[in-house]
């Protein structure tokens, strides 16, 4: 159990990171993006982040084959890490000392959820 266990977390990273890549791709898109049928079939952004977002659904349900579901989930929230530090680095925004709190608390709260597992 103690091995399913850590292999669904390993999921879970994968999977938010592939979420946060799709999130990425949908920010390129959006600079193309128009509400009509061709527009919306060649913004290859577009198709790349839901193929992104497609896989990180799908690991995600593998992931809770191998975990609770109580446990496994609240990794999700790792995507708000992911994309600071892509913002930062791929769109030159701004970390301050209120989005490094927030993410230490993001952090600890994965670890505490996490970690406690079927021990209480």
């Amino acid at each position: 159990m103690v091995n399913n266990k850590k292999l669904a977390i390993i999921i879970m990273l994968t999977c938010t990171i592939f979420t946060a890549l799709g999130q990425l791709f949908f920010k390129y898109s959006s600079t193309t993006f128009e509400w009509n049928l061709i527009s919306l079939i060649t913004n290859y952004n577009l198709i790349i982040g839901f193929i992104f977002y497609g896989l990180g659904s799908v690991l995600l349900i593998v992931a809770l084959k191998f975990g609770d579901l109580s446990m496994i989930y609240p990794i999700v929230s790792l995507n708000f890490v992911w994309v600071m530090l892509i913002s930062a680095f791929v769109f030159g925004e701004v970390i301050n000392s209120f989005k490094i709190n927030a993410v230490i608390l993001i952090m600890l709260g994965i670890v505490f959820i996490a970690g406690s597992g079927n021990n209480g």
